[in-house]
């Protein structure tokens, strides 16, 4: 056995030396490099400058299929790759870096070939046809690691499973609590319904008993100013009637928000002077109130063209309002002025309890009222929120600053 493997291994080497030493190859390697490629890619499946792998060296069939049998299972497993990712990828366009894949299914299918090859050249020497794909195979190689290395960055930014499945988790929480955030607001939106439309009826309802009341109290008013007898009456009388004044005030503001949610409240805009206005508000607060000073600074001149009884209405109730949150006696300075924009600006300021800084931006809400005051206020948090849609609706802006403990300054531009 041994003999005849070195028969064959003489053999072998005698043809392999002669094509190797043969001058028709040795003329052609001493060709011009351009000579060169046209020969190599003329002559791509030409074997006949090279015996079989199986004629060249010292191969046992145990050494020789041993080659073969590797080179055709990592083809085999070298094709077999790139046809499932073809498959992932025909079927799933969403699929990210999807030109990273293309180039991996090309450098994988080439080196699956340079294998292949290996394994045929034992019996059909291409080896310039090996060379052509070796090449191709190196050029797709740094072309995919370069478009990998660039790609990094991205990759890196994916998120892991676990990510995504917590991000899912939170999503579905935050659907959830909006869903309920939704019912809870489409429930406040009919309960408000349902109270603005109780508001409606209740205020209509009331103001024709209460016009009633106050005639009444009126003709009594008369009666014992005209006959002593009454007189003890009278002191009774006027605190009634100015208890139905109250009643009457807080229907008014009933109505004037039912109008202000069907936006029908109306303006009757004409040009007034202000400063006249400001001294009727004045003096009508001091009827009911002989504790505090009240202060008027401004243009005694000044014109405003705007809805009179309105903007009576809204001085009227921050008046008031200094009043009521400045108690004993105090200082309270209602000023006003023409500012550069043509608007006019208007201010009550008083020396009273003050508003915390984080209750300001919700006090002209519809219903709202300070908590934690130190003393009970009556109303029912309306009055602020009815001057604010005033002064809107002239094109205004209405605001406030205030001090916890040392006071507020409400101001509005009209």
């Amino acid at each position: 056995m041994l003999a005849k493997t070195k028969e064959n291994f003489s053999a072998s080497k005698m043809v392999c030396d002669s094509l190797c030493s043969s001058k028709k190859v040795s003329v052609k390697i001493k060709a011009g490099f351009f000579d060169q490629v046209k020969d190599f890619f003329s002559r791509i499946f030409d074997t006949s400058d090279w015996p079989a792998r199986w004629h060249c060296g010292n191969w046992t069939d145990f050494h020789g299929w041993l080659y073969i049998i590797s080179d055709s299972v990592i083809w085999a497993a070298y094709f077999a790759i790139p046809l499932l990712l073809f498959s992932i990828v025909k079927k799933r366009k969403d699929i990210p870096f999807l030109s990273i894949f293309w180039l991996f299914i090309a450098f994988i299918m080439l080196c699956g070939t340079t294998h292949l090859i290996d394994a045929l050249i034992f019996w059909w020497p291409v080896y310039r046809l090996s060379a052509l794909v070796k090449m191709a195979t190196g050029i797709v190689s740094v072309i995919t690691v370069y478009a990998l290395y660039k790609t990094i960055p991205a990759i890196q930014k994916l998120r892991t499973v676990d990510q995504l499945e917590t991000q899912i988790e939170e999503r579905k929480k935050a659907e959830q609590e909006a869903r309920h955030l939704q019912v809870l607001k489409q429930a406040a939106e009919d309960l408000m319904a349902k109270k603005d439309e109780f508001m409606s009826i209740a205020s209509h309802e009331l103001k024709t008993p209460i016009t009633s009341v106050k005639a009444s109290l009126q003709i009594l008013q008369r009666m014992a100013d005209k006959n002593e007898n009454l007189a003890p009456v009278a002191p009774f009388v006027d605190k009634a009637a100015r208890q139905v004044n109250k009643l009457t005030a807080i229907v008014h503001e009933l109505l004037d928000v039912t109008r202000i949610q069907a936006g029908r409240l109306e303006l009757d805009k004409t040009d007034f002077n202000l400063a006249e206005l400001i001294a009727e508000c004045v003096d009508q607060c001091r009827l009911d109130d002989k504790e505090h000073h009240i202060q008027i600074n401004g243009d005694k001149d000044l014109m405003v063209y705007a809805d009179r009884n309105r903007i009576d209405q809204v001085l009227c109730n921050l008046l008031t309002n200094a009043i009521k949150y400045s108690p004993g006696e105090g200082l309270i300075k209602v000023a006003f002025e023409k500012q550069e924009n043509g608007l006019v600006r208007v201010s009550v300021a008083d020396n009273g309890i003050g508003i915390p800084e984080d209750k300001t931006g919700d006090i002209f809400d519809r219903f709202y009222r300070v908590e934690n005051r130190p003393q009970y206020y009556s109303g029912i948090g309306l009055g602020l929120f009815i001057s604010s849609e005033i002064i809107k609706r002239h094109g205004g802006e209405i605001g406030v600053e205030s001090i916890l403990g040392k006071g507020s300054t409400f101001w509005f531009t009209v």
